[in-house]
């Protein structure tokens, strides 16, 4: 019982004093709302990332094996973290668990990140949610983080123009690279395509796993007229050594 309350407690007394990690109160508000101890418990990635994807390298060079084999359809993708240990909890919870005021504070994260690359966009678009999800769910962490930076940068995000026409599993859950083109072809239409026309385009979502649900949607982007589909996430994934690459194909 007295568990249960400390949950309700957390969803209904969260303000800026807060570490968003721990919980534990901050001395003093952060940017980021996170204490020193959890900053440093995410794992930043500051170099040895694929210039590509984004994705933290294995070992050296400048893209990682699957950039170099497989075509990505968007121009670049850049996270500010590791999909690991803290940073995985706090999407699960912001995604799965109602927490929608984490939004702030991760979007803080990829902001500096983006602004970091001296990239410059025209329109900011979220990942779409399927209806159905969208309905279990009651909202689009993608959205919320994509509102959170249209209003930091300026930059106008508009959630209505690509729609998620099909419900696919999320790609973690399915084996093969074929399995996973197949899972995601076809699944966005857009219903405004010259709002993208000759538009340099910021697609933004919470994890970048394998590429391929912003890859796509930026396939679409730019066969409507995208001039460049830049993709903006909080954390991605590792490079996979070389014995997972050859379990999981």
């Amino acid at each position: 019982m007295k568990r249960k309350f400390a949950e309700v407690l957390k969803h209904l007394f969260v303000d800026k004093y807060n570490c968003i990690i721990c919980d534990r109160e901050l001395p003093a508000p952060t940017p980021h709302r996170t204490c020193n101890v959890c900053y440093h418990k995410l794992e930043i990635i500051e170099d040895g990332f694929c210039l590509k994807c984004g994705k933290k390298l294995y070992g050296e060079g400048e893209y990682c094996l699957d950039c170099q084999e497989h075509e990505k359809y968007f121009d670049r993708a850049v996270a500010p973290v590791c999909y690991s240990g803290a940073a995985m909890r706090t999407v699960q919870e912001l995604k799965y668990e109602n927490r929608r005021y984490l939004a702030e504070p991760l979007a803080r994260y990829m902001i500096d990140r983006f602004l970091s690359e001296e990239l410059s966009v025209d329109l900011i678009i979220p990942v779409p949610l399927h209806e159905k999800r969208l309905k279990e769910r009651g909202y689009n962490q993608s959205e919320l983080l994509a509102a959170e930076i249209s209003r930091a940068l300026g930059v106008p995000m508009d959630a209505s123009v690509a729609l998620r026409v099909k419900d696919t599993l999320p790609s973690t859950q399915l084996q093969g690279r074929k399995a996973r083109e197949e899972n995601i072809e076809g699944a966005f239409v857009l219903k405004t395509k010259d709002a993208v026309k000759n538009k340099i385009v910021l697609v933004v979502d919470d994890v970048l796993t394998t590429g391929a649900t912003s890859s796509e949607l930026s396939r679409i982007l730019k066969k409507a007229g995208a001039a460049a589909v830049y993709v903006l996430t909080f954390a991605t994934t590792r490079e996979k050594p070389p014995v997972e690459r050859q379990e999981s194909n």
